[in-house]
Order: C-alpha cells, then sequence, then structure tokens
C-alpha cells in the first residue's frame, strides 16, 4: 500500500511539474495601455469658437469606449486599464523624462487633430429641389510606444468620413439627435477598428496558422476589421538586413503567395489559396487588396 501511495505521489508530482513548465513555455500576450484620449488644443480652440465643444467632447467619449471595446476584441493584447496613463505620459513629455507603467509592455496614444460635422447641399434645378446630406469627417494620430524602451514602434494618421445614408430635401423631418448620434457613432466605430488594426499588426503581425489543400487558417477574428473578399499577400521571412545608415535590424519579407479571405469566425479566419509558391505555417500575412464594408444595420 505505501508502495502504491508513493508512486501515485511520483505520479502527480510528474504531471504538476509538467503542466507547470508547459505554462512557462506558453507565450504571453503583452500588455497594452490605452492612455485618455484627447484633442489637440488647435482643434478644441476651433470647436469652442464654433461654439460645437459638446461635439467634440461626445466624439472623444464615444471613440474612447469604442478604441478600448476593438482592442480587446482584437484577442492578442491583456488590456489594462489606467486611468492616470495620459497624466503620466504627458508629465513625461513636458519634462523630457521617460514615463513608467509597471508590468505593461506598450502604451497606445491617441490625439484627434481635426473633426468637421458639415451639411452638404446640392441643388435638383429641373426637380425644383434642394438636397442636403449630413458628413462628419474625422481625423486621429495613433501611436504605440514600447514602454521599456521608449521607443515608437509606429505612429500613423487616420481619416474617416461618414455621409447619411440617404440624402434629405427640404421638407424632411429630422428627430434631433438619433441622425447625428447614428452617424457620429458610425465614424468613431469605423476609427476604433482602423486604430485597433494597425495597433495589433504592428505589434503581432498576422499569420498562418495552418495550411490544408487550397486552404489556409489566419490568426485574424471577426473583430480585427477583415472581410470576406479581401485579398492578403503572404510572405515568409528572409535573410536579417541591416540599414547602413541607421544600424536599423529588420528581416528580408520573401513574398510566397495571395490568399482572398472566404470565412470568418471569432476565433481566426479561413482563405482560399490563389498562388503558392512556398505557402506555409507561420508565414506572415499582410492586406493587399481591401473590398468595401459591409452596411450595417
Amino acid at each position: 500500500m505505501k508502495i502504491f501511495r508513493f508512486a501515485a505521489l511520483i505520479g502527480l508530482s510528474a504531471v504538476v511539474l509538467a503542466t507547470a513548465l508547459v505554462a512557462q513555455d506558453a507565450p504571453q500576450k503583452k500588455k497594452l495601455a490605452i492612455t485618455k484620449i484627447s484633442a489637440t488644443d488647435a482643434l478644441r480652440t476651433r470647436m469652442t469658437k464654433q461654439g460645437v465643444a459638446l461635439s467634440l467632447d461626445s466624439v472623444l467619449q464615444a471613440l474612447e469606449s469604442q478604441v478600448y471595446e476593438r482592442i480587446v476584441n482584437t484577442r492578442r493584447f491583456e488590456v489594462h486599464e489606467r486611468a492616470d496613463a495620459d497624466a503620466l505620459a504627458t508629465e513625461a513629455a513636458a519634462t523630457g523624462g521617460t514615463f513608467s507603467f509597471e508590468g505593461v509592455d506598450y502604451l497606445l496614444t491617441i490625439r484627434v487633430d481635426s473633426f468637421n460635422d458639415r451639411v452638404e447641399t446640392r441643388k435638383l434645378a429641373a426637380l425644383g429641389k434642394t438636397l442636403r446630406a449630413r458628413v462628419i469627417e474625422l481625423s486621429a494620430v495613433a501611436k504605440v510606444t514600447e514602454v521599456a524602451t521608449q521607443r515608437a514602434v509606429v505612429t500613423t494618421n487616420f481619416q474617416v468620413t461618414q455621409r447619411d445614408a440617404e440624402n434629405r430635401s427640404d421638407n424632411t423631418t429630422e428627430r434631433v439627435g438619433e441622425a447625428s448620434d447614428g452617424l457620429m457613432i458610425a465614424a468613431t466605430r469605423e476609427m476604433a477598428q482602423k486604430i485597433a488594426s494597425r495597433a495589433a499588426d504592428a505589434i503581432y503581425p498576422a499569420r498562418v496558422l495552418a495550411k490544408r489543400d487550397r486552404l489556409v487558417t489566419i490568426n485574424r477574428n471577426d473583430q480585427s476589421g477583415v472581410k470576406v473578399g479581401q485579398v492578403w499577400e503572404v510572405f515568409v521571412l528572409g535573410d536579417e538586413l541591416v540599414d547602413p545608415d541607421t544600424g536599423d535590424k529588420s528581416r528580408e519579407e520573401v513574398l510566397v503567395g495571395q490568399v482572398k479571405i472566404s470565412r470568418i469566425t471569432p476565433q481566426n479566419s479561413q482563405a482560399e489559396i490563389l498562388e503558392d509558391t512556398g505557402i506555409d505555417r507561420g508565414a506572415l500575412v499582410r492586406l493587399k487588396d481591401d473590398v468595401a464594408d459591409d452596411t450595417e444595420s
């Protein structure tokens, strides 16, 4: 009996040890903190003079919640809520010092530098009518910073334009706030998706998870901005490259094929192989040809 118990104890210890080793070897999600989204001083001054500062604040608040939701749903990051992240980043920029977020790998900062909410007018002389359509234009700069090195991983400017789905004539009655809110939400949703996709691609480039016959599986889900019909190029990594001017190191990317997205799930995407001269598991995938957004209800 004692021998049996001793053997069982050894077996249990082996299982626990193996589990711990697997847990140590498993890749961990990078930790990302998002600062409070702000507008440039020039934009806020202009909005205040025009008497639409509240509209700008609504856009910033909506964008903040949309970006958080989109980043979380990429399933690429462990997102940290840091109430003081923006204050620390601002202080560091002003003093020329460095900011520190314990346990955080990357910092995402977003500044809105342009916002327009206007009405386009078109006169139809033959019909004796004037058609009007609301247009919202939004521009923002997003920056991902590696906290350990204070290095900007990527900085990108994004522009979004949203128009009313239907033109309105002079005698159209509009319920206050309804169309305006819908158009604003559509604009902030599109902007948030672009920012989240860019952040994910900069830190975790899309890759081929599996290849079966004429299909590949890519590690991008239904919240990543991937759309059915998109054509993506596939690359394998080649030699290490060193820029002679800056000393920056990178890897050669060799084009080995093209794929077309055919199916998207909450976990990943599948694509049909269009060209294949060496597609394999782990290969990088980059968007080549986009398609129009689906109409959202």
